[in-house]
């Protein structure tokens, strides 16, 4: 009969490994997503070494080595929706709003169309500044809005 510690010791091994292996694919599942995101057609490695810290940080908003996904992770795989925080650099801001507008395209093309542009910008400062603590500049904003609905409002597309 196997003593009580053995029995126990290996039944805890077992499930370290599995618990292992399944934050393992959570990571890759996030890195997948990341990685097509942000347009990383490579391995990680490839890319410079800011650059890889750089990604290295977003992986970590995602996921945690000791608890696995979080819950922005569950968000990003389910949603594909990415979130700020006040590490978010200017090309994260750039893509989580380039994902708002196109989310809501057909309201905030009827809004510059009605010259409602204050209102627009308004919102989607509100929407990121509380997340970055940084203050957005309307010029930064409004380009990013205007490079998305440009075509739409000059060829009367609804």
């Amino acid at each position: 009969m196997k003593n009580f510690n053995t029995v126990y010791n290996s039944s805890r091994q077992q499930v370290l490994k599995e618990r292992a292996a399944m934050y393992e694919s959570q990571k890759v599942a996030i890195v997948k997503v990341l990685k097509e995101n942000y347009m990383v057609t490579g391995n990680i490695s490839d890319l410079p070494v800011e650059e890889q810290k750089q990604f290295a940080a977003r992986l970590l908003e995602y996921w945690s080595p000791k608890t696995g996904i979080k819950k922005e992770g569950v968000k990003l795989l389910n949603e594909n929706e990415l979130t700020l925080s006040p590490a978010s650099n200017k090309d994260d801001i750039k893509l989580y709003i380039e994902k708002q507008v196109k989310k809501h395209l057909v309201v905030i093309t009827e809004s510059y169309r009605q010259n409602n542009v204050g209102l627009v910008t308004e919102a989607i400062k509100a929407d990121v500044e509380p997340k970055i603590h940084k203050t957005l500049k309307e010029s930064f904003v409004n380009n990013i809005v205007w490079n998305i609905i440009s075509d739409r409002i000059k060829f009367g597309l609804k």
